[in-house]
C-alpha cells in the first residue's frame, strides 16, 4: 500500500460556505430565491407583502432584481451602485456590493451597511410585530439575506461569538428558517465546542430528517456521554439517514475539490456538505472518528488461525531425527513500514521472516496482525525445518536471533532438537531483506523522518514534539479567522519576515505554516491562480497534525523509541519543507528551530491580540538550541 504524498504548502484555510440546504418551499434546482422574486415582478406578479414599485426604496429593489438576473459582473455592480443612488436603505444592493467586495475587510464593512439599511427601512415595529415571521414577508428577505451574510464574515474574520449571536436571533426572527441558518449555526456552535448551545438547537427542530442533523445528534451525545449504548444507537440509526457520511469523516475517501452545485438527501453530495461544515468539530472531539471507525459494519474475513501449539515432546524428538546441515539461520520478526485498514483503527503488519545466513535464501516469511508469541515461533519454524521454502528438510546447526524471552523461552526445545540458539544485537541480512520488502509491499522507499533533517538531532526533535504537542492543545486556530497570517520577525536567522498561517479552521488539517512570500499567499486567497500552479511557487516550512498513519513511519517509530510527546493518538505532528517545485524534504535545523519557536509564541500571542490590533510584540521563548527572540504582528487586510 503505498503512502499518500504530502500536499505541498499544506491545507490552506478557506472561508465557511454559505448554507446550501435548499430552503423548504423551493427544490433545489430553482434559482436563487432573490432572483424569483424578481421574475415575477417582471411579470406583473408579486409574493404577499411585496411593493409596487413606487418609492425611491421600491424603485432600487427592482433594479437589484435586475442585477441578481445580470451576468456580467461589472453591470451587477453599477446596478447595484445606482439602486444606493436611490435610496441608501436598499439592502440587497450592499449584499451584491460586499460578494463582489476586494477583501473581507470591506466585505465586513459592506454587510454591516446591508444590515443597517434593512434596519432602517423595516422600522423598530417590524422586529417587535413580525419577530416569528420574517422571510414571509418580502420586504424582511433583503434584511436577512445582509445579516446572513455579515454573520458568515464575521466569522471568517475571527469575531465568532458575534456569529453565532446574529444567527441565532435570525432564527428567532424566522424559526421556520428557510435560509438554512440552523445548519451552519450548528456547524459553527460545534466547532466552538459550546455543546449547550448546540443541544438545545438541535432540540429545536425536533423533527429534522437530515443527515447534518443525525450525525451531529449522534456525535453531540458522544461528546457529552462516550461511546455508551446511548450513543451507539444513535450512530447506528444515523447511517440510514446517509451512509457516505463516514467514507469522508474517517479518511476512507477524499472530498473532491470542488463541491457539487446542490445536493440531495441520502447520497454522496450530502455527504461533501455535511462533511465540508462538520468535519472540524468531528476532529476537534477526541476519539470520535475512532468511535466512528470502530462502529462500522465489520468486513468479511477468512477466519481466525488455529491456536499455536508450541512444542510437544513428540515433535520436538520427530525435529531431532530430520538430517542436520551445516548452515546457519536467522529468524526475527519487525513491523513494517505500511498501513493497513478494516478494523477499528489503521495497524501496521508484523513481519515473521526467516532466512538462511549461509546462502542468503528466504525459508519462511509470515505476517501478522501482532507480535507473535513464543508458540508461533516455534510452530513456524518447526514447520519451516519440515517443509523450507528452499532446499530439502532439515534442521540448522545455529538460530540467531535478536535478544527477546520468547527465544529464551524456547531455547530448551531447540537444543532438545539439536538447534544451538545464539544470540546477536543485530541480524544485519534479515535487516536488509525486510527493508527491502517493506519498500516493495509500500510502492516505494519510506517517506524520510524528522532525524534525517540536516543538522537535526533527537534532542531538537524532542523540543519540536514538545511545542507541538503544546500548539495542538491550545487549538489556537479556533480564535482566528480565515485568510489571515502572523508576520514573524527572528534576527537569529537569515532571511525573513516568514508570514504564520493557522490551519484548521475548516476540519481538514489543522496545523501551521510559515510561508516566505506575502504576495504569494494572497494571491492564494484570491485563488488568482490554480492550485497546482500556487503550489509550484510556494516556499513554505509546514506542520500539520493527524493520526500516526498519516505521518512518516520513520517518525512514528522514533516518537515511540525516545518517547516524544504526542498530544493525541490522532495528533502527530508531521512537518516538511518546500522550496519551488512540487518536492519537499524534511526541515533543516534552523528551519525546525524556527518552527518550534512559532509554536510556542504563537498561542499566546493569539489569546493576546485581536487581529484588528496592529501592536508589534516581541515574545522570547526557549528551543532546544537557547532563547530566541520574535517579534510578532497581525498582517494588515490592506498591505
Amino acid at each position: 500500500m503505498a503512502k499518500k504524498k504530502r500536499k505541498p504548502g499544506g491545507d490552506s484555510p478557506k472561508r465557511p460556505r454559505r448554507p446550501r440546504r435548499p430552503p423548504a418551499d423551493l427544490p433545489p434546482e430553482l434559482p436563487d430565491r432573490r432572483t424569483l422574486e424578481g421574475m415575477l415582478r417582471q411579470f406583473g406578479f408579486s409574493l404577499p407583502g411585496a411593493s409596487r414599485g413606487d418609492t425611491p426604496l421600491e424603485q432600487a429593489q427592482d433594479l437589484m432584481y435586475q442585477a441578481f438576473e445580470e451576468g456580467d459582473e461589472r453591470r451587477r455592480v453599477e446596478l447595484a451602485r445606482q439602486a444606493l443612488a436611490l435610496s441608501p436603505d436598499c439592502a440587497d444592493a450592499y449584499v451584491l456590493l460586499a460578494e463582489h467586495a476586494p477583501n473581507r475587510k470591506e466585505a465586513l464593512a459592506l454587510y454591516e451597511q446591508g444590515v443597517a439599511a434593512g434596519e432602517r427601512a423595516l422600522g423598530p415595529e417590524v422586529f417587535e410585530r413580525d419577530a416569528g415571521h420574517f422571510w414571509g414577508l418580502l420586504e424582511t428577505r433583503p434584511y436577512m439575506r445582509a445579516r446572513l451574510g455579515l454573520a458568515l464574515q464575521l466569522w471568517t474574520a475571527g469575531r465568532r461569538d458575534e456569529a453565532v449571536t446574529h444567527l441565532q436571533d435570525m432564527l428567532r426572527l424566522n424559526p421556520n428558517d428557510n435560509q438554512g441558518v440552523r445548519y451552519t449555526l450548528a456547524s459553527l456552535l460545534l466547532a466552538q465546542d459550546r455543546d449547550d448551545d448546540l443541544g438545545r438547537l438541535l432540540e429545536q427542530y425536533p423533527d429534522e430528517g437530515s443527515a447534518a442533523w443525525a450525525y451531529t445528534r449522534a456525535l453531540l451525545e458522544f461528546r457529552r456521554h462516550g461511546d455508551t449504548p446511548e450513543s451507539r444507537r444513535l450512530l447506528k440509526d444515523v447511517k440510514k439517514t446517509n451512509k457516505y457520511v463516514p467514507d469522508y469523516l474517517t479518511g476512507r475517501e477524499f472530498p473532491p475539490a470542488e463541491q457539487p452545485p446542490y445536493y440531495s438527501p441520502g447520497d454522496r453530495s450530502e455527504a461533501l456538505e455535511y462533511v465540508g461544515s462538520f468535519m472540524a468539530g468531528w476532529k476537534a472531539t477526541p476519539g470520535a472518528v475512532a468511535w466512528l471507525r470502530a462502529n462500522e459494519p465489520a468486513k468479511k474475513g477468512t477466519g481466525q488461525a488455529p491456536p499455536a501449539k508450541g512444542p510437544q515432546p513428540a515433535a520436538v524428538k520427530r525435529l531431532a531425527k530430520l538430517t542436520q546441515g551445516g548452515d546457519v539461520w536467522q529468524a526475527d520478526w519487525r513491523e513494517l513500514p505500511i498501513w493497513i485498514t478494516g478494523g477499528a483503527e489503521p495497524a501496521r503488519p508484523w513481519m515473521l521472516l526467516i532466512n538462511s545466513l549461509s546462502d542468503d535464501r528466504v525459508l519462511a516469511h509470515q505476517i501478522l496482525a501482532e507480535p507473535p508469541s513464543a508458540e508461533q515461533l516455534w510452530d513456524t519454524l518447526a514447520a519451516t525445518m519440515k517443509k523450507p521454502l528452499a532446499g530439502e528438510p532439515h534442521r540448522p546447526a545455529e538460530l540467531h536471533v535478536r535478544p527477546d524471552g520468547r527465544w529464551e523461552t524456547l531455547r530448551p526445545s531447540l537444543a532438545e532438537a539439536g538447534v544451538a540458539l545464539m544470540e546477536h544485537d543485530s541480524l544485519a541480512l534479515l535487516d536488509d531483506m525486510v527493508r527491502e520488502l517493506g519498500e516493495h509491499l509500500a510502492g516505494g522507499p519510506q517517506l524520510p523522518g524528522l532525524l534525517d533533517g540536516a543538522g537535526v538531532t533527537p534532542e531538537m526533535a524532542r523540543r519540536f514534539y514538545e511545542a507541538a504537542a503544546h500548539f495542538f492543545r491550545q487549538a489556537p486556530w479556533k480564535k482566528v479567522g480565515y485568510e489571515s497570517a502572523i508576520r514573524v520577525e527572528c534576527d537569529r536567522f537569515e532571511g525573513g519576515p516568514w508570514y504564520a498561517v493557522l490551519m484548521g479552521q475548516s476540519g481538514l488539517t489543522a496545523g501551521l505554516a510559515l510561508y516566505d512570500d506575502l504576495d504569494l499567499l494572497q494571491r492564494m486567497w484570491a485563488q488568482e491562480a490554480d492550485d497546482e500552479a500556487n503550489a509550484r511557487a510556494t516556499v513554505a516550512t509546514t506542520v500539520t497534525f493527524g493520526e500516526a498513519s498519516e505521518t512518516a513511519v520513520a517518525d512514528v517509530d522514533a516518537a515511540k523509541r525516545h518517547g516524544w510527546e504526542v498530544a493525541r493518538p490522532d495528533a502527530y505532528p508531521s512537518v516538511f519543507h518546500k522550496d519551488r517545485g512540487t518536492a519537499t524534504r524534511p526541515p533543516r535545523a534552523w528551519e525546525l528551530e524556527l518552527m518550534e519557536a512559532c509554536l510556542r509564541a504563537v498561542p499566546e500571542f493569539v489569546n493576546r491580540r485581536k487581529q484588528d490590533d496592529p501592536t508589534r510584540e516581541e515574545m522570547t521563548v526557549t528551543t532546544a538550541l537557547g532563547e530566541r527572540r520574535l517579534a510578532l504582528s497581525w498582517v494588515a487586510d490592506d498591505e
